[in-house]
């Protein structure tokens, strides 16, 4: 009932015909919502933003917009208190910034702060948005070992960064899925990849899996148009993995649908491309938001593609100013060519925050900890 009574507020103050007592009012409801922290309003679908500033122009940009300034905030007649109300699915999780006076800037009046590969910005949920990240799972669990290896490449005549992730398990089975995560750097800073991993192993969610993850040293090139990335991860990652883990006394399966490679935007791509040139050696695969726009929708045309039916392919996107045009194309694609293909889509944008809420949900239907015990 508070944000109800919050929203009634300003709508009386454009009512409100006594100049001062508008402005008045006007400044006691920003220092309400200020002092809470709890900007913007949310009520069923609807989203009360507001600011308080001398500026003549303040305007909301965010995963909607594109992160273009194209949604100003209106300014209440003789007052500094600038809002906008706007729509947005009940079950969303956006992310904003205010550009006040042309100058980018977190909102003071709400302190849920996020970090994206390309700085903090604000977040908000809408009212029936529910966290299934399983960031939090109420109690402290074991977390897996992550070590950094230089792996040096024939392939690349370079060197790469590769992030080994062992689980933390009481005991070991004869063997262990392994899953190779592009973006691997900030799949482990912002996407928490490896908390995750361990809470639904502990919560025996999902088959005993280790990972490698990955970081790129020209994504655009190497994700979107290099055959040569793709011979790499395949052809010296998974045995450098598999001598890597042996090493340890744990042995990684050489059946291919225990084997998953999984990333996000031009990750995605790359991630469904390996599979698909690499069935023998790579089963699963896990696209988030997956950029298959690429090159004017190559993928689309690969010969690769004949290669679907020995794929399980799990496809995530948001809906709002993200990937879904295509990878609900993509899902329908890989389904009439014979793959087993799980779509989801979620109410959020193009963010780390998007994929790492929903990275949870791709695991538990790609390795779900029911799969039948053949597949070793």
């Amino acid at each position: 009932m508070q944000n109800e009574a919050t929203e009634s507020a300003l709508y009386e103050l454009f009512e409100e015909h006594s100049s001062s007592l508008r402005a008045r009012r006007a400044e006691q409801l920003w220092r309400t919502i200020y002092d809470a922290k709890s900007n913007p309003i949310t009520i069923g679908t609807r989203a009360l933003f507001v600011h308080w500033s001398q500026a003549d122009s303040v305007q909301l940009v965010g995963d909607w917009t594109y992160w273009q300034p194209s949604a100003p905030m209106n300014r209440l007649a003789g007052t500094d208190l600038h809002y906008a109300v706007l729509e947005f699915p009940d079950d969303a999780r956006l992310q904003y910034k205010l550009v006040v006076g042309g100058v980018w800037q977190l909102d003071p009046a709400n302190n849920r702060v996020v970090e994206e590969g390309f700085g903090f910005n604000n977040e908000f949920w809408m009212p029936r948005y529910s966290d299934r990240s399983f960031l939090d799972i109420g109690r402290r669990v074991a977390a897996g070992q992550l070590e950094r290896i230089v792996v040096e490449s024939a392939v690349l005549a370079d060197h790469r960064e590769v992030f080994y992730y062992t689980p933390a398990l009481d005991s070991f089975p004869p063997v262990l899925n392994l899953m190779l995560v592009h973006d691997g750097y900030e799949a482990i800073r912002l996407g928490k990849f490896p908390r995750i991993l361990d809470n639904l192993h502990a919560l025996g969610l999902i088959e005993p899996t280790a990972a490698c993850f990955l970081s790129p040293a020209d994504r655009n090139t190497e994700y979107a148009a290099s055959d040569a990335y793709i011979a790499f991860c395949v052809e010296e990652v998974i045995p450098a993995a598999k001598n890597y883990f042996a090493s340890r006394s744990i042995r990684i399966a050489d059946t291919p649908n225990m084997v998953v490679v999984s990333g996000a935007s031009l990750g995605g791509l790359l991630a469904t491309k390996t599979a698909l040139r690499y069935p023998d050696m790579v089963g699963g695969v896990l696209a988030q938001s997956p950029s298959y726009w690429w090159n004017r929708g190559e993928i689309f045309r690969s010969p690769d593609l004949r290669n679907a039916a020995r794929l399980r392919v799990v496809i995530q996107t948001g809906t709002i100013c993200d990937a879904r045009d295509l990878a609900s194309l993509m899902a329908q694609r890989l389904r009439a060519l014979g793959a087993r293909v799980d779509y989801f889509e979620y109410s959020q944008g193009h963010t780390w925050a998007n994929w790492r809420s929903t990275f949870a949900d791709g695991l538990r239907a790609l390795l779900p900890a029911e799969r039948s015990s053949s597949l070793t």
